[in-house]
């Protein structure tokens, strides 16, 4: 399998925003993220930081 976890960086704290993520979009600034069972989160105002495929994270940055 190929799903990754997704992290949101706000400051100092890396906190976990979703699991078993299959599909990530980003339409008009808002990046969606679906996990393979339906889940879905709106991350609005953040940047992409990393994705690692090793360890099948991605990292976004609120600044």
């Amino acid at each position: 399998m190929c799903e990754a976890v997704v992290f949101l960086e706000e400051g100092d704290e890396v906190r976990e925003v979703l699991k078993d993520v299959a599909r990530i979009v980003t339409i008009d600034g808002v990046v969606t993220c679906t996990n393979i069972v339906g889940e879905r989160v709106e991350l609005k105002n953040v940047r992409f930081k990393e994705a690692n495929f090793l360890s099948h994270g991605i990292v976004f940055v609120r600044d």
